[in-house]
């Protein structure tokens, strides 16, 4: 698909596992009708989230949400790709595109809260000692 091509500089610039996560979820994109609708909007959109994007979300769920996020602001994205302003700066299209990221950081947040997304932490239990100040619930009686 040409429209790769917009974000193949991006992707050179990703190390190990990073670059394989991003390679495998555009080999899912480009299998998905739905992404013909809007090619250039989408990959433009990736291009500009890419570095920002968290790895723990499944492919398909960040590409249902960049899909989503591409079909409510198309109309954004085109004022800001027609406008005099991106021809000066073309990171203002960051004011729309930062809402992909803040919206997949979002969801991020909500998997991991519910348990769905292991990051590989390690988990920590304590234990308080000296236990002085608890009642120990089996005393022996005959020991006072």
């Amino acid at each position: 698909m040409l429209h790769r091509k917009i974000i193949e500089p991006v992707l050179a610039q990703l190390d190990g596992e990073r670059a394989g996560y991003f390679q495998n979820l555009l080999e899912k994109l480009e299998a998905d009708p739905r992404a013909e609708k809007t090619p250039n909007l989408i990959y433009l959109v990736l291009k500009e989230t890419v570095p920002f994007l968290p790895t723990y979300l499944n492919p398909d769920q960040i590409i249902s949400h960049l899909l989503l996020f591409v079909a409510e602001n198309r109309g954004k994205l085109n004022r800001i790709l027609y406008s005099r302003e991106y021809v000066k700066d073309p990171d203002c299209i960051k004011e729309v595109t930062n809402k992909f990221v803040t919206e997949i950081l979002s969801s991020t947040f909500e998997q991991y809260d519910a348990g769905n997304i292991e990051t590989g932490e390690q988990k920590i239990y304590r234990v308080s000692w000296p236990y002085d100040t608890v009642e120990f619930p089996f005393l022996d009686a005959d020991e006072d």
